[in-house]
């Protein structure tokens, strides 16, 4: 991955999956020759929640029980170090320089530090926090608030497969975009395909552009025009082996639906 990326910086909390996170995020700097943060976000929200005198869970097995905000703590704090003692062991694999941080709040606080040149990772699977409550992902709401590139993983892996760029208009952002995918595809020893929808593919200039892009990349490119139908555009990714799907921000909650159905990793590029 080029130098241009300053920092990788993971989002961390006590109900993701946060070992997939550290090890692509420690991969990715290695590459890119960056440092390596950790931010660790003690959920605020979950906190309320178990303050309030009615809160319990069930669960199959041990029935119903009081969900306190001692427990919740005592998760977090356990968390977070075992989140602080995989990433300095990553980074120490991987002779990447680590750093590591808590803070609390709701989601947005971990990139509260972060700049358009770092790349934000996060892990897109969770796990359950006390004795078996389980939440949604919490870091969705990031994808378009990030200052700089963001990727959502859920395969943990940096090499192999393909990368996929979904590029729905030409002009400055779509550098940006083919920029960004070219960095991942040189990152995971992969190919690169550029998947146009109308808009984009009526510009006679774009092929020219992009081969332009990469004409110093020992890269495998393919360019294709694709239908616009939602459908058709979904079964045409499937079919292509996507490991990777690059996209610019705000490109829809759609697009984020299908990645998961097809458990691929989506790199937002504003």
């Amino acid at each position: 991955m080029s130098s241009r990326i300053e920092r990788v910086v993971v989002t961390l909390d006590a109900t993701s999956e946060n070992l997939t996170a550290i090890d692509t995020a420690a991969r990715l700097a290695a590459r890119a020759k960056a440092p390596l943060h950790g931010v660790f976000v003690e959920d605020d929200e979950l906190l309320r929640l178990a303050r309030l005198p009615f809160a319990r869970e069930t669960t199959r097995d041990a029935g119903t029980a009081r969900f306190t905000a001692e427990l919740i703590e005592t998760q977090f704090h356990a968390a977070a170090e075992h989140a602080r003692e995989e990433l300095f062991a990553a980074a120490k694999r991987l002779g990447v320089e680590p750093s590591f941080e808590v803070v609390r709040g709701v989601a947005e606080t971990a990139l509260a530090s972060a700049t358009e040149r770092d790349l934000v990772v996060a892990g897109a699977l969770t796990r359950p926090v006390a004795e078996g409550f389980r939440t949604e992902c919490r870091w969705l709401g990031l994808v378009d608030a990030a200052p700089g590139p963001f990727l959502l993983c859920r395969r943990g892996s940096t090499t192999g497969g393909s990368v996929v760029v979904l590029l729905r208009r030409h002009g400055p952002s779509s550098a940006r975009l083919i920029e960004s995918a070219l960095q991942m595809a040189e990152a995971r020893d992969g190919g690169l395909r550029v998947v146009c929808l109308a808009v984009a593919a009526s510009e006679p200039s774009l092929p020219a552009e992009i081969e332009e892009r990469l004409a110093t990349a020992q890269m495998r490119l393919e360019l294709e025009r694709a239908s616009d139908e939602p459908r058709d555009l979904e079964r045409r990714i499937a079919e292509l082996d996507c490991q990777l799907l690059v996209i610019e921000t705000g490109a829809g909650g759609r697009m984020h639906d299908f990645a998961e159905r097809i458990a691929c990793d989506v790199l937002v590029v504003r």
